[in-house]
């Protein structure tokens, strides 16, 4: 699910138009929402309390569903590039350098499964070292640069991006093991 463009001196990770179209969908459906509102309001002067528990139901469900709108248009945004001097992320919500001599973890840690692309991993970059939980999984806790590598991708990540950054560092990478999870 990310795009990956590589030159002989740097890789730039991007994510495709997935992420777009979930963003483009949340707000769909938060302007259903807020035109639900305007709907209920405003109350009869007989409200009752399914009224107003169906106000605010339909409020929470809107604040839930730009929250969501937000960090796919976030995650969309997200470039990471991967060079001589470290590696950069920047998206429209922040921008993060680390550089080579500052990594002391970095690797594809197992994270979760979706329903139909298989196993997400998150490709990591820290500044301190994370706690291993098991021989696909690290505790991935704190600041650092990471993004997801869904399904297919993760066989991409392991055969392009894992041996350019052993170029760069003498750090040694933690692989998760590729294998069928149980939720």
């Amino acid at each position: 699910m990310f795009e990956l463009s590589q030159s002989n001196n740097q890789i730039i990770i991007k994510r495709n138009t997935t992420f777009l179209g979930i963003g483009v969908v949340t707000i769909i459906m938060a302007i259903a929402g807020i035109r639900l509102v305007f709907g209920l309001l405003p109350f009869e002067e007989n409200y009752t309390f399914a009224d107003v528990f169906g106000l605010i139901f339909v409020c929470v469900w809107i604040l839930i569903v730009l929250s969501m709108g937000i960090f796919a248009f976030a995650t969309n945004s997200k470039q990471i590039t991967i060079n001589n001097d470290g590696v950069l992320c920047k998206s429209w919500l922040h921008k993060t350098f680390v550089k080579w001599t500052d990594i002391k973890d970095w690797g594809l840690s197992y994270c979760g499964q979706t329903r139909f692309e298989g196993n997400t991993y998150y490709l990591y970059f820290s500044e301190h070292e994370c706690p291993m939980k098991n021989d696909c999984k690290k505790k991935l806790k704190g600041k650092m640069i990471r993004t997801f590598v869904i399904g297919n991708d993760y066989s991409e990540a392991v055969s392009k991006i894992i041996p350019f950054c052993k170029e760069k560092t003498d750090i040694i990478p933690f692989v998760g093991k590729d294998k069928h999870h149980l939720i």
